[in-house]
């Protein structure tokens, strides 16, 4: 299933998203969402972990992320333990394995390529 969110700058889209982001996390999946800079996908981080708190486990995945430190939030991302995976293109990578994806969103899709969008959408099926 498909859907298109469309509004104007500050109209609520990012909380539509949060919402449906915790009602996934309650029935035990994943979600992913998808960004086009660090920037962005830093801001889009801090904002859902002020808002969950402990109640959802939030990470952020950039390619800035490297070594020991992406290795275990890869690992987690596996095995469950990281509910929501904020994130750039880094999303897209072969290595990134999600446990139980259940939610992609993709945020401002249309400064992405072709192939980003599919490509993070078929680690859902």
């Amino acid at each position: 299933m498909h859907r298109l969110l469309q509004g104007d700058v500050g109209s609520g889209k990012t909380v539509v998203a949060a919402i449906c982001m915790y009602a996934l996390k309650t029935a035990g999946y994943q979600s992913a969402l998808m960004v086009p800079t660090e920037i962005l996908a830093e801001q889009h981080a801090e904002s859902l972990m002020a808002l969950f708190g402990d109640s959802m486990n939030v990470a952020l995945l950039t390619g800035s992320v490297k070594g020991k430190k992406r290795k275990i939030l890869l690992e987690q991302l596996e095995n469950g333990t990281i509910d929501c995976l904020i994130g750039t293109h880094a999303l897209i990578q072969d290595d990134v394995i999600f446990h139980n994806v259940g939610l992609v969103i993709t945020d401002e899709q249309h400064r992405f390529g072709c192939e980003s969008t599919p490509a993070l959408r078929e680690k859902v099926q």
